[in-house]
């Protein structure tokens, strides 16, 4: 399998550089140790989340539904991935957003570990992305091929996924669709405004 990427935006990592040096300094703000560590960052290249609606899914629409949000960059130390650096664009220019500490970079790599074994791979270019479900907390790596849309879902997920598990993205969406029709339900039954229905 061969990883591609969409064209990272212009003068990213010099955004990044900024929030990068101030973890350094803070021995990761505390909650990251890892940067206490850290010598020399290095940065991947950068790739793109995506994000699918509860009421595109509870609709049955697909992937080509999903809208693009931030762009991510992994985090590494001494080869490891320590984090998540992510960008947003605000008028059509990026700005510093977040660093995750979190699981979000060691499950990223530990999925594309995955996904370099599996057969079903084997000889396609793939194009890495993210792709969030924000209503039912899913996060999946996407692999977007010109005739394959290859998911492995990271934890956390819902009890019917297996993270760390490759799904084509017509099994997976089947298997949150009803999900997604449930929490849509108790959306739109809510009077009270504090489910956003």
């Amino acid at each position: 399998m061969q990883l591609t990427y969409p064209k990272a935006p212009t003068h990213g990592v010099q955004t990044l550089h900024p929030a990068l040096q101030a973890a350094l300094r803070t021995q990761g703000f505390g909650v990251n140790r890892a940067f206490a560590n850290a010598g020399t960052l290095s940065l991947s290249q950068a790739f793109r989340g995506y994000a699918l609606s509860l009421e595109d899914l509870a609709n049955g629409k697909g992937l080509d539904q999903a809208t693009t949000g931030d762009w991510h960059y992994l985090v590494f130390a001494g080869g490891v991935s320590i984090a998540d650096a992510q960008l947003t664009e605000v008028a059509g220019k990026v700005e510093f957003a977040a660093l995750n500490h979190g699981a979000l970079a060691a499950s990223t790599i530990s999925a594309l570990n995955l996904a370099e074994q599996a057969p079903l791979l084997q000889g396609k270019s793939c194009e890495l992305r993210l792709l969030f479900i924000p209503a039912l907390q899913v996060t999946a790596i996407w692999l977007h091929a010109a005739d394959a849309e290859v998911l492995i879902p990271i934890d956390p997920t819902p009890a019917n996924l297996a993270a760390h598990q490759l799904y084509d993205a017509a099994t997976l969406l089947s298997l949150l669709s009803p999900l997604a029709r449930q929490a849509k339900a108790v959306f739109d039954a809510d009077t009270s405004g504090t489910l956003g229905g």
